[in-house]
């Protein structure tokens, strides 16, 4: 069933240690681990699919 469950990535490096820190009226407030990353704005893939938004997130920086 591992297909449909879902984990949050950092938008801006594809990283799996993205934290919430903070959160309120305004919502959930996020921090990247690897890439220090913070804002509200986290990416929700199917495990399946993290290795392709990975890559699709590199192929985008160059």
């Amino acid at each position: 069933m591992d297909n449909y469950r879902t984990v949050k990535i950092c938008p801006q490096c594809g990283s799996l240690k993205i934290n919430w820190v903070a959160g309120g009226i305004a919502g959930p407030v996020y921090k990247c681990d690897d890439c220090n990353y913070v804002g509200a704005f986290v990416l929700e893939v199917k495990v399946k699919d993290i290795e392709k938004f990975q890559k699709e997130l590199r192929e985008n920086k160059k």
